[in-house]
């Protein structure tokens, strides 16, 4: 059996029951082995192995809002229709996607094999890039119109969280926060075209298919943003460890998305895709800060999108000063 730490600490009572209660549910079979996903801070996500099947149940923490698992679950399904690659989610025996499991709102969805690029440690090839920005802009097609979810990491939470961190931020990170909050504030978000997001595209949602497929995970952040939100999320994180600046990279991605959006970015969006790639990055150091110094969550990924987030901020700074 695996240890619970981590994750699993969000699941009320015991794991290895809800579970088990999970496989009769989903008429599943018997519980073999299951092992807690570790990456990620807001729920716990089992790969969960039974004698008909490999799945990896989602569990949504307890004192999440209830409605969050049929708001992800309509999401996913609608973004499936519009041609995204998200592992099939699987019905339970009253054909729900969504189950009530020991207080806990759960999913279900196939094992998909592979590794995502934070498990693999880079940054995606050109080819897996390509393929990351044709499924965000096929999840842009999507005419959905969803409740609004609140998103700690998005960059529109700028400004605030910086404030809340002012006492934990160093010289050279009060800084360049401080001249990427003073760029947005210049941005028009209203010129901005907006679209159904995933909002979360980062290394940890971002699954490459043992047999080369991009696969898109967690839509539970999804809302309607500008679309350049979206690329600029691409840029800041998923494309960091590339050899290119993070400017770089956002131009890059902003050529690859009007290839194959239904509509190209005008100009307008050109400009404030650079300023939001550099925001979010912002928002990776900023968010990683939080967790660290407030939720005590000092493991290996918030250490690493802490650097990530202050790589991408030097960058667009040209360097450290």
């Amino acid at each position: 059996m695996t240890s619970t730490a981590g994750p699993a600490a969000r699941v009320r009572g015991d794991l290895a029951a809800l579970l088990a209660d999970v496989a009769e549910a989903y008429v599943l079979g018997d519980v073999v082995t299951w092992s807690v996903l570790t990456t990620g801070y807001e729920d716990c996500n089992v790969d969960l192995s039974t004698t008909r099947a490999r799945v990896v149940a989602k569990v949504f923490a307890a004192g999440r809002d209830p409605a969050i698992a049929a708001r992800t679950a309509g999401l996913i399904t609608a973004a499936q229709a519009a041609g995204v690659r998200h592992p099939r989610l699987h019905r339970d025996a009253c054909d729900r996607l969504v189950r009530s499991c020991l207080g806990h709102q759960v999913l279900v969805m196939d094992f998909v094999p592979g590794r995502t690029l934070y498990d693999l440690g880079r940054a995606p090839d050109p080819g897996e890039l390509a393929g990351v920005v044709e499924q965000a802009a096929r999840i842009h097609t999507v005419d959905a119109h969803p409740e609004f979810v609140f998103d700690p990491w998005a960059v529109t939470n700028l400004a605030p969280l910086a404030g809340q961190l002012r006492d934990v931020l160093d010289a050279e990170q009060s800084r360049l926060v401080g001249q990427v909050i003073e760029e947005t504030a210049d941005v028009n978000r209203d010129a901005l075209p907006t679209a159904l997001i995933h909002a979360d595209l980062t290394k940890g949602n971002v699954l490459l298919g043992d047999d080369g497929t991009v696969n898109v995970l967690d839509f539970a952040v999804a809302n309607r943003f500008p679309r350049v939100q979206e690329l600029a999320v691409i840029a800041a994180n998923l494309a960091h460890g590339s050899p290119d600046s993070l400017p770089a990279r956002a131009e890059t991605i902003g050529d690859l998305y009007s290839v194959v959006a239904e509509v190209p970015l005008a100009v307008v969006e050109r400009a404030a895709l650079r300023v939001f790639a550099r925001a979010a990055a912002a928002m990776e150091l900023l968010g990683a800060l939080a967790e660290w110094h407030r939720h005590g969550n000092r493991g290996a990924e918030t250490e690493y999108l802490i650097g990530l987030g202050t790589a991408g901020l030097r960058d667009c700074a040209g360097g450290v000063s």
